[in-house]
């Protein structure tokens, strides 16, 4: 049986080595049939983009033919008429992952050691060069160069293979964006900024070289700041229906792998690992379904460490309103905003309250999805529409950011222990935890929208533990501001949230608050739902510490 490649993004490797592989060679065709000059694919990590880089490099690097010709052989291009082109032409590959230095020293040098190996791998071109072009090469193979010798670089090596080997060079960077997410995080975002515009138009714009360029990453940067004048630039983001099917896994290539190893596509595995929707396609995340396959347990297993520290740094920042937002992504609602497929950096922070620049980032960095409930064609730039949290494994790991945000002391036997006290009434416990974790609030606000954000969220990790929590809905004659019910119907939880202007005030609200849970008849969805025992809370809040009742 083939082994899952799990953490396996190499192209030969994967074949060579007989793992399970799903085809998408037929990117290939489709590539060639449209004649694409120069295309960007933004997807969020872990949906195998480097994968598709490296097959696109063997089945076209003309260096590697004769040890990659049978890397092909049962798969869709070999049967196209465009297998043709197989070990047909030079390809310069880069991957700029590893660009993640917080100065710009430091991701300058990293820069050139990559070019630097580059130059080593193509070193034969020199029996070619003239002596002022070898004097260019081992300047820059031996990272002597200044910076203006490394924005030049990449496009001088396509001319040289190109005049070597008589045909035009194929071109791919992968996670192109690192460089720049790095630089607006360290406060070099200028310096680099330039210098990556100007690596990107001396290797792309007008390159006469050029056979095909293709570019991968999380984040579509504004054109305007880093691909000026790049009108012959094809984007296809996670919202078109072009090429859609080459990221991640289809549900039929989910249900045909997940058979190969005995397992079935249940309900519950769509539940956790399926929602995400590029273009109108049902996708899975590649990196998930292999790791269940090959673990054959049904729990996360996506993170998304390497986006965490910008998202975090947005949403620490960001008013009531955005976080009432991310409130209902919680809670399983859809939310709305405008959709736009480019984010710019620079103005990035001043735009901590931007609604649609904050969940466009998510969007684009795979917390969110668009929610194919509802039909439309296909979702254009500028377009207001419906998005939500793709499923449960993405859920817990946004609830986990966020808890990361507002809740660094809590761990989770903490949490079990504030799930006992609710259950068995001790108000004392109840009202100690809240006020412990209220302490270390990274923002806060006086504002009774904000406590219940903070109530929320202590309890949000009750979510995926045998309880459904809900937020702001009608029961009974008004609308309870929490409830919490355990799945099996054992028990129930009202909480009304107070606000008190003054400690005198504090006393007085809590009663109010327990009258109005009776008179409003908060609990009468729970009634109706036969929960068997209800406990009802008013929780009453005066700057950082509050009283539980």
């Amino acid at each position: 049986m083939k082994q899952p490649p799990v953490s396996v993004d190499n192209f030969k490797r994967i074949i060579d080595d007989d793992y399970y592989y799903v085809d998408k060679t037929k990117v290939i065709e489709e590539l060639l049939y449209n004649k694409n000059l120069l295309v960007l694919f933004p997807r969020p990590r872990r949906f195998g983009k480097s994968l598709l880089l490296s097959m696109i490099d063997c089945f076209f690097n003309i260096d590697k033919k004769e040890n990659n010709k049978n890397l092909f052989r049962g798969l869709y291009i070999e049967k196209s008429e465009y297998y043709s082109e197989f070990g047909k032409y030079p390809v310069i590959h880069v991957d700029f992952k590893s660009l993640k230095r917080n100065t710009y020293e430091g991701i300058l040098n990293q820069f050139k050691f990559l070019i630097s190996e580059l130059y080593k791998e193509k070193e034969y071109v020199k029996e070619i060069l003239d002596e002022d072009e070898l004097k260019d090469f081992n300047l820059i193979k031996s990272r002597q160069g200044n910076e203006d010798d490394y924005i030049q670089a990449i496009k001088l090596l396509s001319k040289w293979l190109c005049r070597y080997h008589k045909q035009n060079v194929i071109i791919l960077i992968d996670e192109y964006d690192v460089p720049i997410t790095e630089a607006y995080m360290n406060n070099i975002y200028n310096e680099v900024m330039n210098f990556m515009r100007e690596v990107f138009s001396n290797t792309l714009k007008g390159n006469e070289n050029l056979k095909i360029g293709i570019l991968t990453g999380v984040t579509r940067v504004s054109k305007e700041s880093i691909f000026s004048g790049f009108n012959n630039l094809k984007i296809y983001d996670l919202m078109n229906r072009e090429y859609n099917e080459y990221f991640g896994f289809t549900e039929i290539e989910t249900k045909e792998l997940l058979n190969y190893y005995g397992l079935e596509l249940t309900e519950e595995v769509k539940k956790i690992y399926d929602g995400y929707n590029f273009g109108g396609l049902s996708t899975y995340n590649p990196w998930s379904i292999l790791n269940y396959v090959q673990d054959k347990k049904l729990i996360p297993y996506w993170f998304n460490t390497s986006d965490n520290a910008l998202i975090k740094e947005i949403l620490k920042e960001t008013n009531e309103e955005n976080k009432e937002e991310i409130e209902k992504l919680i809670l399983g609602e859809s939310i709305n905003f405008t959709y736009d497929n480019t984010i710019t950096f620079s103005d990035l922070k001043n735009k901590i309250n931007d609604k649609n620049a904050i969940f466009n980032l998510l969007l684009a960095s795979g917390y969110l999805t668009y929610d194919k409930s509802i039909i439309i064609n296909d979702i254009k730039e500028k377009e207001i529409n419906y998005f939500k949290i793709p499923n449960l494994e993405v859920k817990e790991e946004f609830i986990k950011m966020i808890k990361e945000i507002n809740f660094q002391n809590i761990d989770e036997l903490q949490e079990n222990e504030f799930l006992i006290a609710l259950l068995k009434k001790e108000k004392e416990k109840i009202e100690e935890y809240i006020n412990k974790n209220l302490l270390s609030m990274s923002y806060y606000d006086a504002k009774e929208m904000f406590y219940h954000g903070y109530v929320l969220g202590l309890f949000s990790g009750f979510i995926n533990n045998n309880f459904i929590v809900k937020s702001n809905r009608e029961s009974g004659l008004g609308r309870y501001d929490l409830m919490i019910e355990k799945k099996d119907k054992t028990i129930g939880i009202i909480i009304e949230i107070k606000l008190a202007s003054s400690k005198e005030e504090i006393e007085e609200l809590a009663i109010k608050g327990l009258n109005q849970i009776e008179e409003k008849e908060y609990y009468k969805e729970l009634e109706l739902d036969k929960v068997e025992n209800i406990n009802k809370y008013v929780i009453v809040f005066y700057g950082k510490e509050c009283i539980v009742r």
